[in-house]
């Protein structure tokens, strides 16, 4: 089965957690973070949060990222059962900050649009 591969804009909630952990390969470093998300039309807005994980040298990426930053991340959705609940997360492949002023100027541009 092939993965759905999607791209996600979002601002970080909390500030990115790095930690270390033990793979099947040995040690691999992952960055855990939560981006927050506003969908849907005026009036309508639903709000997701989207808890992501990096792996490997990516995860160094974003060390330096902090709460409130504009994020874009693309990557998969992936779930996993433990017990009787099933978690979400969204496995990333690629990330990047985006710079606020030019975010802004085009949600500016599109609503002239509409």
């Amino acid at each position: 089965m092939q993965k759905e591969m999607l791209n996600i804009n979002g601002n970080l909630i909390n500030n990115v957690e790095i930690k270390t952990i033990q793979g099947k390969d040995g040690e691999v470093t992952v960055a855990n973070f939560t981006l927050f998300r506003k969908m849907g039309k005026t009036g309508e807005k639903q709000k997701e949060y989207i808890n992501c994980n990096i792996y490997g040298e990516k995860a160094e990426f974003t060390k330096d990222f902090e709460k409130g930053d504009f994020i874009h991340v693309f990557g998969y959705y992936k779930e996993v059962e433990k017990g009787d609940k099933t978690y979400r997360n969204f496995i990333v492949k690629h990330v990047n900050k985006i710079d606020k002023e030019i975010e802004n100027k085009k949600e500016q541009d599109e609503n002239k649009e509409e």
